[in-house]
């Protein structure tokens, strides 16, 4: 199914404005593919390597984990967000990535962002929602 792991292709974490900027860390893909298999249900990623352009262009942050840096393993963009399209997914999702062994989550509307960015602090989640937000 997948050319990276079981489940997963190459061409899912492309950058999407058509750079063909596509190494994504091995490790990132392996432990998604671990909470893959703990969900037992599709992970759709919506966002993998986005290049320096293509992250100002989409309002991401300097310093992303989306953009390819090399932080000891290689070249590799080192994030993913993941498509959530109904709050029990997320509730489903969730522990699943906490188990896999991601130390770095947020929380955005309609997506989950996933990182092992070992520059930023772990053991975190945070949200993307603003200030005034109510749940």
């Amino acid at each position: 199914m997948g050319n990276m792991t079981k489940n997963f292709s190459q061409d899912e974490f492309t950058c999407q404005c058509g750079c063909a900027a596509d190494n994504i860390s091995p490790t990132l893909v392996d432990m998604l593919q671990i909470a893959r298999d703990y969900i037992d249900t599709g992970i759709t990623i919506t966002s993998g390597i986005r290049c320096a352009q293509h992250n100002t262009s989409v309002g991401g942050v300097v310093g992303s984990a989306h953009v390819p840096v090399d932080i000891g393993t290689g070249l590799y963009g080192h994030a993913v967000d993941i498509k959530v399209p109904t709050s029990q997914y997320r509730y489903k999702l969730t522990p699943t990535l906490y188990k896999a062994g991601f130390r770095r989550i947020g929380i955005g509307d309609g997506f989950i962002h996933v990182d092992i960015d070992i520059r930023k602090p772990q053991d975190i989640e945070f949200t993307y929602y603003k200030a005034n937000h109510i749940a």
